[in-house]
């Protein structure tokens, strides 16, 4: 703590039963000067070290009590003195007087102890502020160069193919001109996504009071989301598809979508090229969960890519978070992708989490349970058969 006088302080560090020893050992003292030394009048201001102490040490609860106590003792002294119980008026005027200023010292005393331990808490206070606004500046810059590298790199691609375009236009036939745009329009999506993504953020919590809600197929869904990747990275991997078409959720289409785009274009990068992502969905745990009214669907996105790092899993889906391996690797992100999805399956009354051994190899899933519906009204638009385009060497379930 911060007092301007070290014994002060001192005495604030010291532990409780000897402070207590020292308010009752300098009442002591106070009482033997009291008794044996008459030329101070057997005036109770004697007291001061005491109260003052009290004040100091225990506030003004320990004040009060410590002037009653002193009282008492002043009191029993001087009947035993005079020999009677009263007190003289002269003695009372006296008395009075003395007790009112020991008050009035002690009270100033404790307003000071109060005053000193505002100010330390407010001292440590803007020291943990401090501390606060230095990890926020530290994760604003660590986003701004994240964001800066995400935005770049889809930038330099639509700007490369529409420099193709523009500059040997006459030199290429249409099935070429017509891959220069599809990778443009690829690059885009992506652009869009990060932006969408840090727009998200900043407007997640008004957008649940106003979110729309119905019911979805999502296998259909899926299908959305997968056509809009770049077909490279998707036929770099097998993809196998477990989701029967009389799944349906209740859930917002749009956040649904970014839901899966995100879990995917994560599987997409860190799963090693040849290795399968398997996405399936059930029924959660076969029965209703014991927190919620309705049954769940639980969506899962399975890789064989590194794993996630056991002591880091609980900080994966926080916002601007990335593991420490990817800080200083090679694959990009802005480190907002798993935090909103995190807030999306929440805003649609759902769960979020990842399971995984931290090995590599074995990979990651990634689940979410979303509010399913018994009954649908409505059927899935996508035939099975519309899965071959993405290459699977089995049969997509």
């Amino acid at each position: 703590m911060r007092y301007p006088n070290a014994l002060a302080r001192f005495l604030l560090s010291i532990s409780i039963s000897f402070q207590i020893s020292l308010v009752i050992l300098s009442a002591l003292v106070s009482s033997f000067l009291l008794i044996y030394t008459p030329w101070v009048g057997h005036n109770p201001i004697i007291y001061v070290v005491p109260v003052m102490l009290s004040a100091w040490l225990f506030r003004r609860t320990g004040l009060y009590l410590c002037l009653l106590f002193l009282f008492l003792i002043f009191w029993l002294f001087h009947s035993m003195v005079i020999g009677s119980l009263l007190l003289s008026n002269n003695d009372i005027i006296a008395t009075v007087v003395s007790v009112f200023i020991l008050l009035t010292l002690g009270l100033l005393v404790s307003a000071q102890r109060e005053a000193s331990d505002y100010a330390d808490d407010v001292q440590e206070q803007l020291q943990t502020y401090s501390v606060e606004q230095q990890k926020l500046n530290e994760i604003k810059d660590q986003f701004l160069q994240n964001v800066n590298h995400e935005l770049r790199t889809p930038l330099t691609a639509i700007y490369g193919y529409l420099e193709l375009l523009l500059e040997h236009d006459d030199q290429l036939n249409n099935e070429i001109r017509t891959t220069f745009l599809q990778h443009a329009m690829q690059s885009c999506d992506e652009l869009q996504l990060l932006v969408n993504n840090v727009l998200d953020t900043m407007g997640i919590e008004k957008q649940r009071q106003t979110l729309y809600i119905e019911q979805i197929v999502v296998r259909d869904v899926l299908f959305e989301v997968l056509e809009r990747f770049d077909p490279q990275s998707v036929r770099r991997h097998d993809i196998y598809v477990d989701i029967p078409d009389y799944v349906v959720v209740l859930a917002n289409a749009q956040y649904l979508r970014q839901i899966l785009r995100n879990l995917l274009s994560n599987a997409f990068k860190y799963a090693p090229a040849g290795t399968p992502i398997t996405i399936s969905a059930a029924l959660y745990g076969m029965v209703v969960h014991p927190l919620h009214a309705s049954p769940e669907i639980c969506v899962r996105v399975k890789d064989a890519g590194p794993g996630i790092p056991p002591n880091e899993m609980s900080l994966l889906f926080g916002q601007f978070v990335r593991l420490r391996r990817d800080t200083s690797g090679s694959v990009r992100g802005s480190g907002l992708g798993l935090f909103l999805s995190k807030q999306f399956v929440e805003a649609m009354d759902g769960r979020i989490w990842v399971e995984s051994e931290g090995i590599e190899g074995k990979g990651s899933t990634f689940c979410f349970t979303l509010p399913c519906v018994v009954h649908p009204k409505v059927e899935a638009q996508t035939p099975l058969s519309d899965f071959e385009q993405f290459r699977s060497p089995l049969p997509i379930n």
